[in-house]
């Protein structure tokens, strides 16, 4: 049960039933476990994306290679994204490790509004900040390789 889902669903059904537009995009709800280190997802799968047919590519980032993770001597874990192969959409991100519950609302509003992975590596990201890490898989998604790995 997510807290999270439950509120946008309860936000959807009060516009309906004052005659607005529904819409809720399920596969852009975050899922979050709070342990310790962190692990965080939304979107597709690997296994999901190899059962529906879709070409994908792969972009991964280890928190080992950020700086903000390594001054809090947090290093355990990485980011991984997955995009379209023909597109370059962001179809899924998988964080395991610091932060994770934060970070993975980035990646739901790329899936939300459709971003390629080009798209999120273009952004400007703080430093240092563990959310370097997602712009850095997204380096790695759509050009080969991060920058600082």
């Amino acid at each position: 049960m997510l807290a999270h889902k439950a509120e946008d669903e309860g936000i959807i059904c009060v516009e309906g039933m004052a005659g607005g537009a529904v819409h809720i995009d399920y596969n852009c709800v975050p899922s979050v476990i709070y342990t310790h280190p962190e692990v965080a997802w939304v979107g597709k799968s690997e296994e999901q994306l190899k059962e529906e047919g879709i070409e994908y590519k792969v972009g991964k980032f280890p928190f080992a290679a950020n700086s903000r993770a390594k001054t809090n001597a947090d290093t355990d874990g990485m980011v991984k994204i997955l995009g379209q192969k023909s597109t370059d959409r962001v179809l899924g991100a998988h964080i395991l490790g610091p932060g994770a519950g934060e970070m993975v609302n980035e990646a739901a509003l790329a899936l939300e509004y459709g971003a390629s992975c080009e798209d999120i590596a273009r952004v400007c990201h703080a430093h240092p900040t563990l959310s370097e890490a997602f712009r850095e898989a997204n380096l790695a998604a759509s050009f080969g390789k991060p920058i600082n790995f």
